[in-house]
């Protein structure tokens, strides 16, 4: 086997980002999958426990749900 390295190349894209492979995981992408998980939880937990409002009601009124 070879002791070279394989150094991937720097990609550049339109409106300043940059690509490098192996570097950290942003900020805001971090805080973005804490966000949709904790908004999933939430969505589940309303979802199970009915929403009750007028709007649901007249819903489920016409659609006989």
């Amino acid at each position: 086997m070879s002791d070279e390295k394989h150094e991937h190349p720097i990609t550049e894209y339109p409106g300043g980002l940059t690509e490098r492979p192996g570097g950290p995981v942003p900020n805001f992408l971090k805080l973005t999958y804490v966000g949709f998980i904790i908004f999933g939880f939430a969505y589940l937990f309303l979802y199970l426990s009915g929403d009750g409002s007028e709007l649901v009601e007249l819903y489920n009124k016409l659609t006989a749900g």
